[in-house]
Parts: C-alpha cells; sequence; structure tokens
C-alpha cells in the first residue's frame, strides 16, 4: 500500500516539462532583458582574446538582488569560454559563491586542488598563488576568477585581484569579475576597489513588462504547454514587481507547480499563485541557505527550534547551544565547542541570515547578555526550509561534516 502510494506519487504526471530550469542554478539559453550588459561585458574582456599576449581584466557587476547578476555572469563565463574555443586560445572561467568560499585561501586550494588536479598541502597562500600562475602561464591559459558576493571576502577581495597583476614579461594570466549587491559595493567594497577595475557594469531593477518577458520565458523552459496562461505570468509580474526581484516571481512560479502536482490542478490557478506568494520571501534566498556549510545549517535548525518551543520572536545564545546539542545527537554529529558554536552565530550574523541584539538582563542585576533572531520572516517557514536541506544532506551524504 504504502509502496504504491510512493510510486504513484513519483510517476504520475506533472504540471513541469524541466522544472530544474527554475532551480538558482539554472542557466537558461538566452536572458531576456540584459543583452546590453551582456555586450559591454564582451568588449571589456576582448582583451583576453588576443593571442598576441594575455592581459589582466577586472570588472564589477553591482546591482540590487533579483537583478540577474549572478546568472548573468555565468551565462557570460559559458559564451566567453566558447568564443575562445573557436579561435584556439584556452580561456577559462572559474565561479566561486563567497557564501560557500569565504576566504583567498579557500579560493586558492579549491582552484589548485579541484580545478588543476595539485596538491595545496603544505603550500603558502604565496606560494599556490605563484604555482597557478605559472601553470597557466605554460599551458597559455586566461583564467577568469568569477567571485559572487565578493563583499564577503574583505580585504582578501584586493589581495585576489593583486594575484592578477603579478605579471611576468608584460603579462597577466588571471582577471577577476566580482558579483555584488549595490549596498554592499557602496559600504565596502568602491573605495578599495576604485583604480583597480576596467569597467563597473550596473544591473537596473526589472519593470513589470521585463518580468513579463523573463518569466514567460522560464514558463515555457518549466512547464508543459497549457499549464501557466499569460494571465497567470501577468500576476506573478505584478508580485515580482513590487520587490522588483526576479528571482522571487521565478520562485513563487516554482512553489505553484509543486502546489498544482500534489492538489493534481490543471492548469495553475490563481489561488495556487497567491498561497505560493505566502510562501516566499524575497529576502531569504534559498540559494544562500543551500549554500551553507553542515554546522551552520545545525545551528539554524537549532535556532528555528528553539523559537517555535519558546513561542518568541529572540532566545538566547545558551539556549541555542543546548538545543544545537540535542539535534547533533539526532543526526549523530561530532558537537562543536561552545568558542566554536559561537564562531558559527558570528559567521551567520555576518551573512545576514540571523540577527543578534545585546540587552539589559533585568531590575536589579548587572550585565548585558546577546540574544538571537530570525529576519522578518515567519519562524515556521525558516524551519521548514532548513529541516528540508538537513534531510536531504543526510540521505545525500550519509553523514554531516
Amino acid at each position: 500500500m504504502g509502496e504504491n502510494i510512493i510510486e504513484k506519487a513519483l510517476l504520475g504526471a506533472s504540471v513541469f516539462k524541466n522544472e530544474e530550469t527554475l532551480h538558482p542554478a539554472f542557466i537558461p539559453p538566452e536572458l531576456p532583458n540584459r543583452e546590453n550588459q551582456l555586450i559591454r561585458l564582451s568588449h571589456t574582456f576582448k582583451a583576453l582574446l588576443n593571442k598576441d599576449g594575455a592581459y589582466a581584466v577586472n570588472v564589477a557587476v553591482v546591482g540590487k538582488p533579483g537583478t540577474g547578476k549572478t546568472v548573468s555572469i555565468r551565462y557570460f563565463g559559458q559564451g566567453l569560454e566558447k568564443a575562445a574555443a573557436k579561435r584556439d586560445i584556452k580561456v577559462r572561467f572559474e565561479y566561486y559563491d563567497c557564501f560557500m568560499f569565504r576566504t583567498k585561501s579557500a579560493i586558492l586550494r579549491d582552484l589548485l586542488t579541484e580545478r588543476f588536479k595539485v596538491t595545496s598541502r603544505g603550500f603558502s597562500d604565496e606560494e599556490i598563488t605563484t604555482m597557478i600562475n605559472r601553470r597557466l602561464s605554460r599551458e597559455n591559459i586566461r583564467l577568469v576568477l568569477c567571485l559572487d558576493e565578493a563583499y564577503l571576502l574583505g580585504q582578501d577581495l584586493l589581495s585576489i585581484i593583486h594575484a592578477s597583476e603579478v605579471a611576468k614579461h608584460g603579462q597577466a594570466f588571471i582577471s577577476t569579475l566580482i558579483a555584488c549587491r549595490i549596498v554592499d559595493w557602496q559600504n565596502t567594497l568602491s573605495f578599495p576597489l576604485s583604480g583597480r577595475l576596467h569597467d563597473r557594469i550596473d544591473m537596473p531593477a526589472y519593470n513589470q513588462d521585463e518580468l513579463f518577458k523573463i518569466f514567460k520565458f522560464r514558463s515555457e523552459l518549466a512547464f508543459h504547454k497549457g499549464v501557466v496562461t499569460d494571465e497567470i505570468i501577468n500576476m506573478v509580474a505584478n508580485i515580482a514587481a513590487s520587490t522588483q526581484n526576479a528571482r522571487h516571481g521565478i520562485e513563487v512560479l516554482y512553489l505553484a507547480g509543486k502546489a498544482a502536482d500534489r492538489l493534481n490542478v490543471r492548469p495553475i490557478t490563481p489561488d495556487l499563485i497567491r498561497r505560493a506568494k505566502q510562501e516566499v520571501y524575497s529576502e531569504l534566498r534559498s540559494d544562500v541557505l543551500y549554500g551553507l556549510r553542515d554546522q551552520e545549517i545545525l545551528v539554524l535548525a537549532a535556532l528555528t527550534r528553539e523559537l517555535k518551543a519558546e513561542k518568541s520572536s529572540s532566545t538566547t545564545i545558551a539556549s541555542v547551544y543546548e538545543r544545537y546539542q540535542l539535534i547533533c545527537e539526532e543526526f549523530g554529529v561530532k558537537k562543536q565547542a561552545l568558542p566554536t558554536f559561537r564562531k558559527t552565530i558570528d559567521a551567520l550574523v555576518s551573512l545576514g541570515i540571523i540577527g543578534k541584539v545585546v540587552e539589559g538582563i533585568g531590575t536589579g542585576q548587572r550585565g548585558r547578555r546577546a540574544r538571537l533572531t530570525l529576519m522578518d520572516i515567519p519562524v515556521e517557514v525558516f524551519d521548514e526550509r532548513v529541516s528540508e536541506i538537513l534531510q536531504r544532506r543526510e540521505s545525500m551524504e550519509g553523514n554531516f561534516d
């Protein structure tokens, strides 16, 4: 009986033709409304296709969340590699999400070990940089390091760009393409990077007509014909226009499609869109959560469960740590010591995923203590997302780091 239910759900009809085309990591075959930015990127990086020598190019792509920064730079990277190959020029485009690789050392060691298959153990960052440059020079490869959410690197970003300026005989083999939100550019990156960049490309927010065009194209890739009408697409475009976040609308379409499958509804209705809208918060990037380390996800799970249990908007670090230890036992994970746990909390705060406020202990008592909160998102929604990630990692990996 149970197996038949599972098989029916797994193999039954779906509104989706290819649901992966709505996932954050998907790179579509076309990018509506970003043609001008792609042309500008191409002109700036044209120097890499010069057969007479290798030159470093440094470019920043800046914009609000959901304006297509990530998908545009990855789309451009694919096109750059293909155009170079047609001219017998070796260009390698390597993408790093700085939510996952948060230091220069992490990026360099991954680059050497995973991309060039050379062990990095025992070498300093400077030695690794020299090794990479020698490898690129020997094989005449022009490397483009794409650093998404680059502000998380802090001063390491300047150090990485400096690595691109280490030239031999007037040649430099490492270029950088950085992406960041406009607020992070204004607050942390604009001054230190001035004079180091060849260009800064701004990604303007999409208007409703542009969003309609994007969602129409994505719907045709993702859903079977007739599942999503123009009326529904316009409804989603109107929702996303309020936040000026294309990712917001794409996630609404995805969740509405999943609900349509569960409820066996064809085509997708306005009510399903309204329901999906209540589950999507533009402040909460699902791809950021998926990029967190195992211990960070475990700490988030502890925080959400503790907030639910206390029915409160904030709680203490001590309470979360007790809950965290229980979750580690549940999943068979070695727990962090309290000082390391506090560092993980600080990392999540710096990423803007949780908040930490300091308040007085109480009347007649001295001292202050920190309390942890979530962003302005229902704890039930956060808990559901985090629990899903935990279960997926347990089933896929069998264990955690």
